[in-house]
């Protein structure tokens, strides 16, 4: 029988990550010499069905610790060549390339690897894989805006959506990837014309993906905003009848932002043949369906079929996030969106 074991980590403020996050999470480490220890930022930690069936398929435990991604970033850093982690799986493509840069990934090359995902969803030298995909797009009140009233990520500045906006805070890691990834593309003056723009429209600033969500579904004045399509999948799978549908944004220019969640083997892992078989399962295109299905995102394998609940919005011509240039952004984005009030 697995011993897999599910270890939560409370949300930390990220204050205290460095100091008091580590104290405490720490003293839950060592899982046993045969287990493969991963660290897992996704929402359910790890109890997705792909986890439990490679233990069966591939006959190899696994130990799971859940956590926040920039806590389990924190803690592989602080952890080092001491660390009991094998693998990696995180959300935002910002957290990729911090593992990266820090040295916290061990490259791997497979062929397998290649064919499952695709080169602009995987780094160059092997070190991190994408996993599944996240539109973050324009979401709208189906009962007060039409499908083609605002069709671009730009058109949210317009005065018409003036106390009609609401945006998720500007501390929120998708919205500061979003921005890096939009100044790496455009740069940062037209981003910042965009960013006034929104702000101009005087934004509702709620504190979560849902909430913006929630705001547009009910009648407080919020007619438009910008989320990830997963959380709207989220809500009609509990209700059909929820009145907000997703705009696929700049389907006339570069498409529709896209972010990762993905994964890669710990470069501190004393069993990286087990690591890498564990990273080639996960991301064939049977897992990602699975993945993808669980919590309505994209396949990283744009053959992989959505779900019911997104499908029917049609297919969208995609905008992958820069990884790198995204990254090395990342404090031009937050320093941008101070500036402008987006806080």
């Amino acid at each position: 029988m697995s011993r897999r074991s599910l270890i939560v980590v409370t949300a930390l403020a990220a204050a205290l990550v460095a100091a008091a996050f580590v104290g405490i999470v720490l003293a839950t480490s060592g899982g046993g010499d045969d287990e493969l220890v991963i660290y897992s930022a996704r929402s359910h930690y790890g109890e997705e069905k792909p986890f439990t069936t490679f233990e069966q398929d591939e006959d190899v435990d696994t130990r799971i610790f859940g956590g926040e991604a920039p806590e389990l970033y924190e803690r592989l850093r602080n952890e080092g060549d001491d660390s009991d982690a094998d693998v990696l799986v995180t959300v935002d493509a910002a957290n990729l390339w911090r593992a990266e840069q820090a040295g916290l990934l061990k490259p791997i090359h497979s062929a397998a690897l290649e064919r499952n995902v695709p080169a602009n969803l995987r780094d160059a030298k092997g070190r991190w894989f994408g996993l599944t995909v996240r539109a973050r797009t324009i979401m709208r009140s189906t009962e007060r805006v039409g499908p083609r009233e605002v069709t671009t990520y730009e058109g949210l500045g317009d005065p018409e959506w003036r106390g009609r906006l609401c945006l998720r805070s500007g501390t929120s890691d998708y919205n500061i990837s979003f921005v890096a990834d939009q100044i790496a593309k455009r740069g940062e003056p037209a981003v910042r014309r965009m960013l006034e723009r929104w702000m101009a429209n005087d934004p509702q600033i709620l504190g979560s993906d849902v909430d913006v969500l929630q705001a547009i579904a009910g009648d407080d004045g919020c007619d438009v905003g910008l989320t990830n399509s997963y959380y709207l999948g989220r809500e009609l799978e509990d209700d059909p009848d929820f009145p907000v549908a997703p705009v696929w944004a700049d389907q006339n220019g570069p498409g529709t932002h896209l972010n990762l969640s993905g994964l890669g083997v710990v470069a501190a892992t004393d069993r990286p043949e087990d690591a890498q078989r564990l990273v080639e399962y996960l991301t064939s295109p049977k897992q990602q369906e699975i993945f993808a299905r669980n919590n309505h995102e994209f396949g990283v394998d744009p053959d992989v079929v959505p779900t019911e609940e997104i499908e029917q919005f049609g297919r969208f011509k995609r905008d992958p996030i820069d990884v790198a240039g995204a990254g090395r952004h990342l404090g031009d984005a937050v320093r941008l969106m101070n500036q402008v009030g987006w806080k």
